[in-house]
């Protein structure tokens, strides 16, 4: 094992290209879902230094709108991003639990460097870390992967603040070299799972479902339009007869004042018919969109969570009647995204990570694990009578009940109840009253 290094004072240069990359102009894109998502085979066709992600080069932007777009596709990608973090960094090594409080001269620590890198993975199928080194010690920083292209050589990364406005801006363009390679104490490492033809780039899970995803907001966008801008009358109502055009107006306005205003849902359009002696005509229209409507909701959400490989009771969509007060199915489910999801993801950023500390700072891997909780605790399936004293169990109740002199103990422990038999030996059950003693004894 190479000998550790103790690690300096922080530099407090501050990362410049971090500090460019913290602010990110969004155009209005389309949710046009691309026809073809691919990598060029042949890189003698492509004519840039770097490889394109996207016919465009603007795949990871769609991504990012998309994200921003769908609700249900944003929940699960939360979700994912908060269980992969977990509730903080464990570790018996002082060095070690030291280094991870600040990890760059932005004063963030390892876990808020983690999360983003959780949440980039999850998004866009590719996550960057990027690594300063200075004397004695590193500096750990987050890229945002939608500023980051891949080089044909796979030996570093061009990034760029604005990829829409790259021919126009290319003075902003800057080039970083992959882990282990160093220049200019700098280097980057880039987290991807495999993809078949894809050798540049990762996918992320939800990739079948992008259609789904633009279906998911445009339902919230046709909603919004419909309640603020459509006209659904209740019912038609022709009036026919022969009056002037006040009378007829007067006989509209009577019959709004019944028929409509506040507390009534539906509107009602009369048609006053002049010269025409037949009977009113009343027509009911029934507005049954919704239901459609929902049912489109429904299996929207449905495809989204399939394809994120994530569980519905973790997303808010708790199956009827499978919920119960101990929280059985979101602790099951749990259970199920740990060991199908998120353990693999923790695993490859914290992997990556522990190569890093290891070979520039001596940390070895097993000096820093994830601490898990689950979000639904077993705190309702215990008896707070067998883990808590007389004197705890009156403090939960209330803080200004007096303790008692003897309430340092449990109740198992102060009673005890002790059934004998009556020297007679007859047998209980009969009708001698002397045959059960009972003795309540309190222990020592």
């Amino acid at each position: 094992m190479s000998q550790r290094k103790q690690p300096k004072r922080k530099s407090q240069v501050k990362n410049l290209q971090t500090q460019k990359n913290s602010t990110f102009e969004f155009g209005v894109f389309n949710l046009a879902i691309p026809e073809h998502i691919e990598e060029p085979l042949d890189l003698a066709k492509v004519r840039s230094k770097f490889i394109p992600f996207g016919t465009n080069n603007l795949f990871p932007q769609y991504l990012a709108e998309l994200k921003r777009k769908s609700s249900t596709h944003r929940s699960v990608l939360a979700q994912k991003t908060i269980f992969t973090s977990g509730a903080k960094f464990v570790t018996n090594n002082e060095d070690v639990k030291e280094y991870i409080k600040d990890v760059n001269a932005d004063g963030e620590s390892l876990r808020e460097v983690f999360k983003k890198l959780a949440d980039d993975y999850y998004s866009f199928g590719n996550a960057y870390l990027e690594g300063v080194l200075y004397d004695g010690g590193l500096n750990l920083y987050h890229i945002d992967a939608t500023t980051v292209r891949m080089s044909k050589n796979k030996k570093e990364v061009y990034i760029h603040p604005d990829w829409a406005k790259y021919t126009t801006m290319k003075d902003k363009l800057s080039t970083i070299p992959l882990y282990p390679k160093v220049k200019g104490n700098r280097f980057v490492l880039q987290f991807k799972d495999y993809e078949p033809t894809f050798q540049f780039y990762g996918l992320p899970d939800y990739i079948a479902a992008l259609e789904h995803i633009a279906v998911d907001y445009e339902i919230g966008k046709w909603n919004h339009t419909k309640f603020k801008n459509g006209f659904q009358p209740s019912a038609i109502v022709e009036i026919n007869g022969d009056m002037g055009e006040e009378e007829a107006k007067k006989l509209v306005r009577e019959a709004q004042k019944k028929f409509v205003g506040d507390g009534n849902n539906g509107k009602i359009m009369f048609i006053v018919k002049n010269g025409d002696t037949s009977s009113a005509n009343v027509q009911i229209i029934k507005d049954d969109q919704d239901g459609s409507w929902i049912d489109l909701q429904r299996i929207t959400d449905q495809n989204i969570v399939t394809a994120h490989r994530w569980q519905p009771s973790l997303s808010g969509l708790v199956s009827s009647g499978k919920m119960n007060n101990t929280g059985s199915e979101i602790r099951i489910a749990y259970d199920l995204a740990m060991t199908t999801v998120i353990k693999d993801t923790s695993d490859l950023l914290l992997n990556g990570i522990r190569g890093v500390l290891y070979k520039e700072l001596g940390f070895l891997p097993e000096d820093l694990v994830i601490h898990y909780e689950p979000p639904i605790s077993f705190a309702t399936q215990i008896d707070p009578k067998q883990v808590l004293t007389i004197n705890e169990q009156r403090r939960m109740l209330d803080e200004d009940l007096p303790m008692l002199e003897e309430g340092n103990m449990f109740l198992t422990d102060r009673e005890q109840i002790i059934v004998t038999r009556d020297d007679d030996g007859d047998g209980v059950g009969d009708d001698d009253a002397s045959d059960l003693q009972v003795t309540e004894i309190e222990k020592e």
